[in-house]
């Protein structure tokens, strides 16, 4: 409530209740029209950057914003992003474990401790970041973080349409996958908070299924990862830069899912939660990703597959010892990217509405449909 009058320096009195009204007063001109009525009461969250009242801001429990996180990174993203130690710096597999493990337990520290402000405020992370930016200064690191948002998207939207190509034998162009993926995350991230959240619970559950058989099924080839290369300061540090990119930047949304969460939540136990929710499934991910790619050499039709950087023909090439449900478990796989886009195209909307601050009188779920288009 004091928001603006520390971004403003005025009398904290007067801007409180300039602030409050104005909040209000917008939240309550949303459009009502007849197709939102009804879509509210589908249980789509029509809420965007308004603050969360007392009474709509229930418990919930930890596994919620644990899940969150888990499903966001137990994808091919998180897969990808491993390969490039050996592929992209040279590293080899103990130093580009090694490397993923001690970094990613430093980066994950930011984006949980940040999530625990969600509470404590019931704002939105953005709308956090006025303390800091000022009420118009804050559209600055607002379209960076639009930027990378959406870059994000792109690379996951990417990686899940080739593997939806793979699936088809390419007879599908990985435009069409993208599309594909794209509409499948915009159906979730339009309904809004609770689906979303009921949807980052089950995710994860086929994708965990498909690595532990893709694991069964190539595990055999990884027992003899080629002998390390020298490492040197400069390759470990600039994969570690990627790293942190992946990791680091969900700061920018952290709190964007725990603003239902009541005030009196329990700060350790809401960090713990997402803490884990973060390093569990990018370091184990990451260092299957980075050992796969470590012995693609070592086994022709992983090679094959791989070609070009194709992350899912090389988890189709991997699986396809299982016959035609190789197909069926690379579109699992090519289906785990929606639970980071759907995610990050509610934060989108959201930031929309910190970019063009009148824009608040629009339901929420309206700029899910322009991330989607972005």
């Amino acid at each position: 409530m004091s928001l603006k009058a520390q971004v403003k320096g005025s009398d904290p009195e007067k801007v409180v209740e300039v602030d409050v009204d104005k909040e209000s007063s917008l939240n309550d001109k949303i459009w009502f029209s007849g197709l939102t009525r009804t879509l509210l009461t589908w249980g789509v969250e029509s809420r965007g950057i308004a603050p969360v009242p007392l009474d709509e801001r229930v418990g919930h429990p930890f596994s919620k914003i644990f899940f969150v996180w888990f499903s966001m990174n137990f994808n091919i993203l998180s897969f990808s992003a491993g390969t490039l130690g050996p592929v992209v710096y040279g590293l080899g597999l103990r130093d580009s474990c090694l490397t993923i493990l001690f970094f990613n337990l430093l980066c994950c520290f930011p984006p949980a401790y940040i999530g625990t402000w969600g509470p404590k405020l019931g704002m939105r992370q953005m709308i956090i970041t006025r303390y800091s930016f000022g009420y118009y200064g804050v559209i600055v690191p607002c379209i960076m973080n639009l930027i990378g948002m959406i870059g994000f998207s792109i690379l996951n939207c990417i990686l899940g349409g080739q593997a939806l190509a793979s699936v088809s034998s390419h007879n599908l162009s990985w435009t069409v996958g993208i599309v594909v993926i794209a509409i499948i995350s915009l159906l979730v991230s339009f309904c809004g908070y609770t689906v979303l959240n009921w949807y980052e619970r089950v995710a994860w559950i086929p994708v965990l299924i498909t690595y532990i058989i893709t694991m069964g099924v190539g595990g055999k080839h990884l027992s003899n990862p080629p002998p390390p290369t020298p490492v040197t300061a400069s390759a470990v540090l600039s994969f570690a830069s990627t790293l942190a990119g992946f990791a680091v930047t969900y700061s920018s949304l952290s709190s964007d899912f725990t603003s239902y969460f009541p005030p009196k939540t329990s700060t350790w136990k809401l960090f713990l939660s997402a803490y884990l929710g973060f390093l569990i499934p990018i370091v184990s991910i990451q260092c299957l990703g980075a050992a796969v790619v470590s012995s693609v050499s070592n086994v022709p039709h992983w090679e094959e597959g791989y070609a070009g950087g194709n992350v899912g023909g090389l988890l189709q090439a991997i699986l396809s010892p299982v016959g035609n449900f190789s197909k069926f478990l690379t579109l699992l796989l090519s289906l785990s990217v929606a639970a980071n886009i759907a995610a990050t195209f509610y934060s989108i909307s959201i930031n929309i509405q910190v970019f063009i601050p009148a824009l608040i009188v629009v339901p929420r779920y309206v700029f899910s449909l322009v991330a989607t288009a972005m």
